[in-house]
């Protein structure tokens, strides 16, 4: 009949982890403030904010579209190679001018790190985004680039063109981080952990704390007699 005894130890009781958890309810607090600050001093003091600026951008498939209708070709046409065009935006060729252009300290693979070029889908516009640390920079490359692009690209894609849109505008408020999301992620974390250490030290806690304990370590034998909790009181106390 021992041969149960395994399956009885191991057997997880919600009741008791309910209560364990609730035990240690204090714990769990203290690690989740603690995560929650954690998370939310990085954001403030170890993570640099980062700024972002957009410029938009229309393709066009027929460099004398001013004076003549587009037709369902010309419109097809242009949108099956705005992919073209995104890939010649990061190019050598175009980022190069724009270095040239400002008087920052970045070369063309800072610049290329920096901006991100996305086609609006079903469309024949172009998103270009461009990130710094530094407001102004954003904004000063994003320009240069609406300035320098467009002309390039028609140099290299003759009998199309490429239009600004919307110029950038100078970022007030970073993007990145999210303070106010970073303290929630970590009062998440914090949460959780608390409970599953208070979870996974009850489980791993082989110690007998009461007659209950007995009977499921060992169902067959009975108990004889319990020992009751002794409270010395001390001899003021008892004086009095």
């Amino acid at each position: 009949m021992i041969e149960n005894r395994d399956d009885t130890i191991n057997e997880i009781d919600l009741q008791k982890l309910i209560v364990a958890v609730l035990d240690r309810l204090k714990f769990i607090v203290i690690t989740t403030i603690s995560f929650g600050v954690i998370f939310g001093l990085v954001s403030i003091f170890l993570i640099s904010d980062v700024y972002q600026t957009q410029v938009s951008l229309y393709v066009n498939n027929n460099k004398d579209a001013v004076s003549q209708n587009l037709d369902a070709g010309d419109i097809s046409a242009a949108t099956m190679l705005v992919s073209t065009y995104v890939h010649l935006i990061n190019s050598n060729a175009v980022l190069e001018d724009v270095v040239e252009s400002i008087d920052l300290d970045y070369d063309v693979e800072d610049i290329s790190d920096m901006i991100s070029v996305t086609a609006i889908e079903d469309t024949q516009m172009l998103m270009l985004s461009v990130s710094n640390t530094n407001p102004d920079h954003a904004y000063i490359i994003a320009n240069a680039i609406a300035d320098k692009a467009p002309p390039k690209i028609t140099e290299i894609m003759d009998g199309s063109t490429v239009k600004v849109v919307d110029y950038a505008v100078k970022p007030e408020r970073p993007i990145y981080p999210n303070t106010l999301k970073n303290i929630i992620l970590g009062l998440f974390l914090g949460f959780v952990i608390g409970v599953a250490v208070a979870v996974v030290s009850e489980m791993l806690d082989n110690s007998i704390k009461s007659e209950e304990d007995i009977t499921k370590l060992i169902p067959d034998i009975p108990v004889i007699g319990v020992i009751p909790d002794i409270i010395v009181k001390n001899n003021e106390e008892s004086r009095g």
